[in-house]
């Protein structure tokens, strides 16, 4: 007669209690590393193995397959990894476990399906880094080191919680370092760019007389929302002085909370308060949780890439050619570095500028701050100072005598 998959035994804690544990057994009848079962009795300690066994959430074999391990990662509903991050109020969201089912469907799977979870080394993993940085895409262009990098991140993560559901002692990806990466820099507008775009004259032949695009391009640029946050904007978070970032609009799944969980309260100058103002005085819907740039109707907000397609008109108008557009790197999330630059150009503590832009750290506000040219006529007019005198000393002469 077979015996049960699994053998349970008491120990007792510091409190001197009993807690039953359990061994699970592989196929091949090599008993497994003990865990709690985090009961009293040995009924219910009997009853948990079963459920464990029966939602795979305990492996029941020693060199189970990776294609086997990974068969639910990822997916929202059914994923421990997943589910574990949720119960404990960690930043996870569904597009962002979507994307990563995504990379472990296409660049994972087909390298690791076979392979037995204890015979990936790092070895391995370094030939499969090694294979996908010079895998072409179906444009005909190399997959990017960021995409490597989010691939291995994707790995990382899933053998992490092999080790911790006692499938593997160690992970072999640990020590293995990312690509180096060259994202292309974001530019930002010339300040006189940006007020030919806001010229109130000139809405009409800029923005063809469209208030809502003009206004939602205007919030972005002068409190450094982002797209999805400028969507998601309802009357009830406009105020006199201020606009509440409360939600982020995602276009499948609807409203959530802000990237990082970044609530804030952003400052607005008269000129923006004014035309979301009008906006909301015009608007058909007048609910407090109805949206300003709203689109087909009170549910939905105005579609993102539509958003971007009347921004590029509006460049081209002003004589941003979309090649000169493409080239400098500028998109609707521009208007996020200007922000980020001119305030912390005109002298904005950086730790009040993060609590504006949401930013986590002081890497991602330098990595926000792109200055123009323009932005450096100060240290010019020092240069043109320095060299422009009518008496040019002797330089050997200074050198020999600071030494």
């Amino acid at each position: 007669m077979p015996h049960k998959p699994f053998h349970l035994f008491p120990r007792k804690n510091s409190k001197g209690k009993n807690i039953w544990y359990v061994r699970f057994y592989d196929d091949a009848g090599n008993r497994m590393t003990a865990r709690s079962t985090g009961q009293t009795s040995k009924a219910a300690a009997e009853t948990w193995a079963h459920e464990q066994l029966k939602k795979g959430i305990i492996p029941t074999e020693k060199n189970i397959t990776f294609s086997k391990f990974s068969e639910n990662f990822w997916i929202w509903d059914t994923c421990t990894y997943v589910k574990n991050r949720r119960r404990r109020g960690a930043n996870i969201s569904q597009t962002y476990t979507e994307r990563m089912r995504g990379l472990l469907i296409h660049h994972i799977l087909p390298h690791f399906k076979d392979k037995k979870l204890q015979k990936i080394k790092s070895r391995t993993i370094e030939n499969w880094l090694d294979e996908l940085s010079m895998k072409k895409k179906g444009t005909g262009e190399l997959i990017s080191p960021t995409t490597v990098n989010r691939c291995l991140t994707c790995l990382k993560i899933m053998l992490k919680e092999a080790v911790r559901l006692d499938y593997l002692l160690k992970s072999p990806a640990d020590g293995i370092k990312q690509f180096r990466e060259s994202p292309k820099k974001k530019s930002i507008l010339t300040m006189v760019e940006v007020r030919a775009l806001f010229q109130y004259d000139r809405i009409k032949e800029v923005w063809g007389g469209d208030l809502k695009h003009y206004t939602a391009n205007l919030l972005a640029a002068t409190s450094g929302m982002r797209l999805g946050e400028v969507q998601a904007l309802q009357i009830q978070n406009v105020h006199p002085e201020y606009v509440s970032v409360n939600y982020n609009w995602d276009y499948k799944y609807g409203l959530k909370e802000p990237k990082w969980r970044s609530y804030r309260n952003i400052p607005i100058p008269t000129k923006t308060r004014k035309y979301l103002y009008d906006l909301i005085i015009t608007s058909p819907f007048q609910e407090p949780d109805d949206f300003i740039f709203y689109g087909v109707d009170r549910k939905i907000p105005i579609w993102g890439k539509h958003v971007l397609t009347i921004l590029y008109n509006a460049l081209e108008i002003i004589g941003v050619s979309p090649d000169q557009r493409k080239e400098r790197n500028i998109t609707f999330h521009s208007w996020r570095h200007f922000y980020n630059t001119m305030l912390r150009a005109s002298g904005i503590h950086d730790a009040k500028l993060r609590l504006l832009t949401g930013h986590r750290s002081e890497q991602m506000t330098d990595r926000y701050t792109t200055f123009n040219l323009e932005d450096f006529r100060d240290v010019l007019q020092i240069q043109e100072n320095m060299f422009n005198m009518g008496h040019i000393p002797n330089f050997h002469t200074s050198i020999d005598s600071s030494l």
